[in-house]
């Protein structure tokens, strides 16, 4: 049991002043006098963040999130009527009173950045503004494969709900509840809501169809588009805060005489019941920086609490891509055991926890297409693959028919040849494929810039035959070139690298460019102002992941 203190009397709290939420005790109270105490039976995880007024009962009773019956909530109100500060206080309630196994949190924030302060609590993955689209897209790629695994999970074990799971598993087994907070509905609609057609809106509305019992529940807050969308459908949980037009609370089944003409920040009406419901703040500064002080407070002591969890038990993160990343940097990030293999190279770094990804041409077909418009990049990521190989002790061939930094490379003791010219003998190139001996162990790579113009080359023959039977000998080949050119056309050898299934596109102007890459590439993703850094990387696993690629 834990108790809820609950000061001042009803028309102390209905004279406009927010509730306060005292971290002693982690619940609101007023600033007034009169003080009793409300006790709540918690044998299950709860947080508080406001008090209902009851005049029928002559009494009051605080607000929680209890997960034993909680399923998704939403928000309605005009703006700056309190509706991000209850996210907040939400957020910190739990944080305060669960460990960081037991609750994760997630914030979408598409309004001014109020959650922002949440990244403080260890129970936070990451908070994600509506401008990263990319980031955006793999948390809500990640919450819907969480889903999916919680079904199979409580489908294989027998058990209907969350509920029942972490009832019966051992303490380090039990699932943890997943809140995402979604900030201003408004916000979402024409941006996030607009990427590829809607999917993402899509996406949303199946984890709140399905979620709740697995334990992922949505907190959304927004203006009357909130209340009359499909989305409103899907929770019985409302509240609506003070709205533009007080007519507007009859979607929420509230007689609009019941509703008085004045409402104050943090006041709001159940649906249905209209049961009126003074929300809490963290601290008693209502400023902003007081509140995320707040924040910080209940961080720092639950770091402390729980500074044993393990990282497995923790939220899963999705990190931020970096805009500009070194090479130097890069390689550091790189997964050591993917890497240890001669002939994998570093393309870029990415994923929802930072780390360096590529391929590792001694799987599969030895092929890799680095393909993108002028200026997107394409040589620069060619020249940190070879460098990769060059770091690990493999030789290298190196094609450059047209300017490239891969020219610089001629005279390293590791490059065989640098081929600058329009076409390359074959008997020359066999000769020195040959001459150097390549096993699985010593591994010759060739990379080839601009290979659009070496598309019928005299020694296609060899291509051709390094590309089939080169994971035999210890060959590979990495080629990069203009997306309209490279690798055309229905046979050759450059037709014969796509069959890799892999590689990455730079800035891609057209959505059949995901054909040089073994993937389907919407035409969200394609278009746009070409910029250098960024790509969209396929390793022949079926998932397209967006990197920053070193510079």
């Amino acid at each position: 049991r834990f108790d809820v203190s609950v000061c001042g009397s009803a028309t102390a709290w209905r004279s406009g002043r927010w509730l306060i939420w005292h971290a002693s005790d982690g619940v609101g109270a007023s600033r007034g006098s009169g003080c009793r105490d409300a006790a709540i039976t918690a044998g299950h995880l709860v947080g508080t963040y406001g008090v209902e007024d009851l005049p029928a009962d002559q009494a009051r009773r605080p607000v929680v999130v209890d997960f034993a019956t909680f399923g998704h909530l939403m928000i309605g109100g005009a703006p700056r009527s309190g509706r991000s500060q209850i996210l907040r206080t939400i957020a910190a309630s739990l944080a305060r009173t669960h460990s960081c196994a037991d609750v994760h949190l997630y914030g979408i924030d598409c309004g001014n950045g109020a959650l922002n302060a949440l990244t403080r609590l260890p129970h936070t993955g990451a908070v994600v503004g509506r401008n990263q689209t990319e980031r955006v897209v793999r948390l809500i790629s990640r919450l819907k494969g969480e889903l999916g695994r919680r079904q199979d999970l409580l489908a294989d074990a027998g058990f209907a709900d969350i509920g029942e799971q972490r009832a019966a598993a051992a303490e380090d087994e039990r699932l943890p509840h997943l809140v995402c907070l979604l900030d201003r509905w408004e916000g979402w609609l024409p941006t996030l809501g607009e990427v590829d057609h809607g999917s993402l809106t899509d996406e949303l509305t199946t984890i709140m169809r399905e979620g709740a019992s697995v334990g992922i529940h949505m907190i959304i807050t927004g203006d009357r588009q909130l209340l009359v969308g499909r989305i409103a459908s899907l929770t019985e949980d409302k509240y609506g805060l003070r709205l533009a037009d007080r007519s507007d609370f009859s979607m929420l089944g509230i007689p609009t005489r019941k509703v008085p003409e004045e409402i104050p920040p943090g006041r709001g009406y159940r649906n249905e019941f209209g049961t009126e419901t003074q929300f809490a703040l963290l601290a008693e500064d209502a400023t902003g920086q007081g509140q995320a002080a707040a924040i910080t407070a209940v961080g720092e002591a639950a770091q402390a609490r729980d500074a044993q969890v393990p990282r497995a038990r923790r939220p899963f993160r999705v990190d931020t891509l970096p805009a500009r990343i070194s090479f130097d940097e890069a390689w550091e990030l790189r997964d050591q055991e993917a890497s240890r293999s001669k002939l994998w190279a570093l393309v870029g770094v990415g994923g929802d926890e930072l780390t360096g990804h590529g391929p590792d041409l001694a799987q599969g077909v030895p092929a890799f297409v680095i393909a993108g418009p002028a200026k997107s990049g394409r040589s620069t990521v060619l020249m940190n693959m070879a460098r990769s190989f060059l770091a690990q002790g493999v030789r290298l061939v190196v094609a450059a028919p047209r300017r490239s930094p891969l020219r610089e490379l001629e005279g390293h003791e590791q490059v065989l040849k640098v081929f600058t010219g329009d076409d390359i003998d074959e008997d020359e190139f066999e000769e020195l494929i040959d001459e150097a001996e390549p096993t699985p162990e010593t591994p010759v790579v060739v990379v080839v810039d601009d290979g659009e113009v070496l598309e019928d080359c005299d020694a296609e023959g060899q291509f051709k035959k390094l590309i089939q039977r080169g994971s035999e000998r210890g060959l590979a080949l990495v080629i990069a070139g203009d997306e309209e050119d490279v690798c055309s056309g229905f046979s050759g050898w450059q037709v014969d690298a796509k069959k890799a299934r892999r590689g990455i596109l730079l800035s891609p102007q057209d959505s059949s460019s995901g054909d040089l890459i073994g993937v389907r590439v919407s035409r969200g993703q394609v278009g746009g102002q070409v910029a250098p850094g960024k790509g969209m990387l396929h390793l022949g696993n079926g998932e397209l992941a967006t990197v920053t690629t070193p510079v």
